[in-house]
């Protein structure tokens, strides 16, 4: 008989199913157990160590508030969605875990994408679940539809992916928890849709729900690694071997969690250090060695060699192009990714890893060069960063005391009261949220932080209206071991302010101060009053009602409240605030009138070409003249080429 011709060869693997065990049978019923996915979800956040979500409820996303409520996890209600990633943000920043926001569909999830791409400039660890209309409504205009979170936010998330099948739910959800955490840090966006809703959708077999994903294994926790020892010998040996060296931290000191050894190699090496973003502190600012404040363009100026140690430069840093840089210096950069280095530098030498591992590999390798205080031939070095720093700081004290008396209040000499408040009142041990413009620029160089992670701002994207939204977050990481205190200009008070009623519900001990300077970017009227139309200038310019009493408002939330428009009024507004937030655990608020003149500081190196460039330089008003003759040395190349040509030939550009 013939043999029969094989047409398939039935010997390989994917043919060979019938052959594997099958489970046991305590497994297989549990595979066989009807769960809820959104239970199952619920679980896999406890897994992770998340105790509090951010939510604003919706019909998009009742279904993971509701189930995280039932697993035990707290939902923090919030006003309006950026509030909910806002506070995601800043318990990723705290924690380095992910912070969890979720929303529901349509302009919610429009509105929430302002804490997503926040979170994405300072690489904060988050998890974002949208809850969007089904996916049988695409190019229909469905209730609550239209929108979609993976498409709206895949430029401002590490991924952003729709999940329309529950059976992947669980994988895509813990594959953004891992890669929210994987270097470089940063969100991540999971949205479900509304055929969720439909139960034979999101209840059934518990292995309808775990296809990729096999639960149980997965330890939350980032993988680590560290660069080779001998390119760390080697950058070392071009370390010391320079005379003016510099060291500048960022993001990554603080992810990794390398305060510690970052003192440690500092103390040993003696080399003066500016730290950045929310390593800011990791070197006291106390400390001689921290170049911090108004000193750190000096000392990046005058370096010979400079290590930048876990920044990713961005626009604050003017992407490492001068006058943030020098053009003086080699550098090296120490990054926890490739994507971090900055390629506009002149760089010897590029180290890759975790910033903890390879900082334990920078002092092993300093004492091993028989290092074991700092060098004498940086004393010099050392002198000149640490006179340069004193000189700045004189000169800022002598110029708030003539603000002294002032009225409306000097917004200068109110970040000096409260810093010096901050530091013989509450030891420096407070949390700081930056969320205004002209207040920005008064208020941060006058504090001093002692260690990492107590700063919390807008990164570079430098929007408003983040803080009440980052104090639940940080309240929420912390469980409230230090008072906050959060400074407030005009757009953030216009922005986010109603969930400051939220920080009252939540007993949020935060001291909010509203900076009042009755514009959104004060500046305005110095070069654009002469092309408003109408002459109101509540309607042409960037202001609002003049002198609003923002405390009364406020006072029917329940908070303490405080007015002041006198330096001699601040302190002891101070005073009672901290008082009530530390007595009472729950927040207050002080409303400041100030001078609506002064200027932020980015006005004569940004804003003046940038926004009336365009005006021929003779039809400026003649204040604004006079302030481009002051400042024409101060204005960068960069910003420079935003002005028309009749500029450069008046002011000899």
């Amino acid at each position: 008989m013939a043999e029969e011709k094989m047409i398939v060869d039935l010997e390989k693997p994917g043919a060979e199913e019938h052959l594997a065990e099958a489970p046991k049978d305590d497994i297989a019923a549990w595979l066989d157990q009807e769960v809820d996915v959104f239970d199952l979800a619920a679980e896999m956040l406890k897994e992770e160590g998340v105790h509090t979500i951010f939510a604003l409820t919706a019909g998009g996303c009742w279904n993971i508030e509701g189930h995280c409520l039932k697993a035990g996890i707290e939902r923090v209600h919030v006003r309006t969605e950026e509030t909910a990633t806002f506070a995601a943000d800043a318990y990723g920043r705290m924690t380095r875990r992910p912070g969890i926001a979720a929303t529901g569909p349509a302009t919610g999830i429009c509105y929430a994408t302002a804490g997503v791409a926040q979170a994405y400039s300072a690489q904060s660890p988050m998890v974002y679940i949208a809850g969007e209309s089904g996916a049988m409504d695409d190019d229909k205009f469905q209730l609550q539809g239209l929108v979609r979170a993976e498409r709206l936010c895949e430029t401002i998330a590490k991924f952003a992916r729709r999940v329309p099948h529950p059976g992947t739910f669980l994988f895509q959800l813990k594959r953004a928890l891992r890669t929210a955490v994987t270097p470089p840090t940063g969100p991540c966006v999971v949205a479900y849709t509304y055929e969720y809703i439909d139960r034979s959708y999101s209840i059934g077999p518990r292995r309808n729900f775990l296809v990729h994903y096999t639960p149980g294994t997965w330890a939350p926790k980032p993988r680590a690694s560290a660069p080779d020892p001998e390119d760390v010998r080697k950058f070392m040996e071009w370390l010391v071997d320079s005379k003016r060296p510099a060291i500048i931290t960022g993001e990554g000191v603080t992810y990794d969690d390398a305060q510690d050894e970052l003192r440690e190699f500092v103390a040993l090496t003696g080399i003066p250090t500016h730290c950045r973003r929310n390593s800011r502190g990791a070197i006291s600012e106390y400390d001689p060695l921290n170049c911090y404040g108004r000193a750190r363009g000096y000392v990046m100026r005058r370096c010979d060699k400079g290590v930048l140690l876990g920044l990713r430069c961005g626009g604050l840093e003017w992407f490492g192009y001068p006058p943030f840089f020098g053009t003086q210096a080699a550098y090296a950069q120490v990054q926890v990714h490739p994507d971090n280095t900055v390629l506009s530098l002149p760089t010897e030498y590029e180290l890759i890893g975790n910033i903890k591992l390879t900082l334990k590999l920078m002092i092993e390798c300093a004492k091993d060069m028989g290092i074991t205080k700092p060098p004498e031939k940086w004393e010099a070095w050392r002198k000149e960063v640490a006179d340069k720093k004193e000189e700045y700081y004189r000169r800022t004290i002598e110029r708030t005391e003539k603000q002294r008396g002032m009225k409306p209040l000097h917004p200068d000499l109110m970040g000096r009261i409260i810093s010096e408040f901050l530091h013989e009142e509450l030891d420096d041990e407070y949390y700081s949220i930056i969320d205004g413009f002209t207040a920005a620029t008064y208020y941060s160089d006058w504090i001093k932080v002692k260690d990492q992670n107590r700063i919390l701002d807008a990164s570079d994207t430098i929007g408003f209206g983040h803080a009440p939204g980052m104090a639940l977050g940080c309240y929420a990481a912390t469980k409230g071991d230090r008072p906050i205190i959060a400074v407030m200009g005009d757009g953030a008070m216009g922005a986010c302010s109603m969930d400051i009623e939220t920080c009252y519900r939540w007993d949020v001990p935060c001291v909010f101060i509203h900076h009042n300077n009755n514009q959104i970017v004060g500046g305005g009227r110095f070069f654009w009053k002469d092309i408003w139309p109408s002459g109101n200038r509540e309607r042409d310019g960037w202001y609002i009602t003049k002198n609003t009493r923002y405390d009364k408002m406020i006072a029917e939330f329940g908070l303490h409240t405080e007015f002041v428009e006198t330096d001699a009024d601040v302190r002891p507004a101070l005073k009672r605030a901290f008082d009530y937030v530390r007595d009472k655990s729950k927040p207050a608020f002080i409303e400041c009138f100030c001078d609506e003149d002064v200027l932020q500081e980015i006005w004569p190196t940004i804003c003046a070409t940038w926004s009336s460039g365009w005006i021929p330089f003779k039809e400026l008003p003649k204040e604004a003249q006079e302030l481009m003759y002051k400042w024409k040395d101060h204005v960068p190349l960069a910003t420079k080429i935003g002005a028309r040509d009749d500029w450069w030939e008046t002011l000899g550009w």
